[in-house]
């Protein structure tokens, strides 16, 4: 074997012998395993940016869910105030509709009152007929037109009953009955031992109602009994 011969193989040798220590090396040190979307290598560093992670989405959770009862409380808050402003709107309305009826009825009462004073005087006209002023002639002319004048006073107070009934209106009931001072009123007193004490014995003016409204007293003489000594 010549020397250049020894000489290549030796080169050869050694070329082998450095290729298996870098191979042997590149087995034994493995290379590290590339980083994935931002996460640091290690599995302490991947726990520690989780656990961050977590804190974080918890403490939004819990921002959010005091915002979303902030925003029910308020929600509540106006429906109360919503509802309590139907109530008064309601309250109002009611008191507006009760006062505009008592008002109508005022007003209805006092348009009656004067129906009243053109019905005493048909009352009078026809107490006027009875009386006998004017010598009745042989044939008894004059009482025929008494009569008949009597007659047209009783239709007019009928046809004025009628229009005050349909308004609800009544007279009030007073001779014979028990002395009331919210339907009536005493003009003078009489001493009968024969009636009853507080009895009414005459009605100088009839009073009338309508319904728990007192249209007009009743002027009235009432009965009293001496006081015993």
């Amino acid at each position: 074997m010549t020397e250049a011969d020894e000489n290549w193989r030796q080169e050869a040798l050694d070329d082998f012998r450095q290729w298996l220590r870098e191979t042997a090396q590149a087995v034994a040190t493995p290379a590290p395993p590339p980083a994935v979307d931002g996460w640091q290598n290690g599995i302490d560093c991947d726990l520690h940016t989780l656990f961050s992670g977590f804190a974080a989405l918890r403490q939004e959770v819990h921002l959010q869910n005091r915002e979303q009862s902030r925003a029910t409380r308020q929600l509540g808050e106006a429906a109360q105030v919503y509802e309590t402003s139907a109530d008064d709107r309601r309250r109002i309305q009611k008191d507006i509709a009760a006062l505009d009826r008592q008002t109508s009825r005022q007003a209805e009462n006092r348009c009656l009152e004067s129906f009243l004073d053109m019905r005493d005087a048909l009352v009078r006209g026809l107490n006027a007929t009875g009386r006998k002023t004017g010598p009745i002639s042989v044939f008894g002319f004059r009482q025929r037109q008494l009569d008949g004048i009597a007659e047209g006073y009783e239709m007019a107070l009928k046809r004025f009953d009628r229009v005050l009934g349909g308004f609800g209106v009544t007279r009030v009931d007073a001779l014979g009955c028990k002395f009331d001072p919210e339907t009536m009123r005493a003009m003078e007193t009489v001493s009968d031992t024969k009636t009853d004490d507080g009895e009414v014995v005459k009605e100088f003016l009839c009073g009338f109602r309508r319904g728990a409204d007192i249209l007009r007293l009743a002027d009235v003489a009432v009965n009293r009994h001496p006081l015993e000594k």
